[in-house]
């Protein structure tokens, strides 16, 4: 069986205790509840208790909080890899975007031992072609590199804009 390094955004769920991906009232609850609050002293005591607790757990691990921006950064990162199907990059009540297609640039290309080519990524993601397409130009590093998804969980590689081998991702 192969080692897979996912991306650390997706393993800090392995650390989170099974109360933090459990349904229910969160910190970030607690929070919002206080706006309920009239009485301006109780609504204010309410956020500083509330607030402490957001803090307290953040501190411990409990929680994490990415921005959309990190989000996109960590599907692009996980991009070929086979992972579970849980609604972590979604927002609240959005339909989480499929991620179909990413772009990136070679850092080191080689022909491997079965013939076909290795090629990592400036990000780091690391590809090996499946079968035996002819690739007429050799990537080498600054190949545009293009990677879509194709049918029954395969994947399509298109180096400098040439026809696409098939590859699967490695590391």
């Amino acid at each position: 069986m192969r080692s897979i390094q996912l991306p650390l955004a997706l393993l800090v769920l392995g650390t989170l205790p099974a109360s933090a991906l459990a349904a229910g009232p969160t910190a970030l609850d607690a929070v919002t509840a206080c706006r309920a609050i009239a009485e301006a002293d109780a609504r204010l005591a309410c956020y500083d208790k509330a607030a402490s607790a957001l803090v307290a757990a953040d501190a411990a691990g409990d929680i994490v909080v990415l921005d959309r921006q990190k989000v996109e950064t960590v599907k692009r990162e996980a991009f070929g890899f086979n992972l579970p199907k849980l609604d972590l990059f979604g927002g609240k009540g959005e339909k989480p975007e499929a991620l179909d297609r990413v772009e990136g640039v070679a850092k080191q290309a080689w022909q491997n031992g079965t013939g076909g080519w290795t090629i990592v990524l400036e990000d780091g993601a690391k590809w090996d072609q499946v079968g035996r397409d002819p690739v007429r130009r050799a990537p080498k590093p600054g190949s545009k590199i293009a990677i879509r998804k194709a049918s029954m969980g395969s994947f399509f590689l298109n180096i400098d804009g040439q026809t696409a081998i098939r590859a699967r991702r490695v590391d």
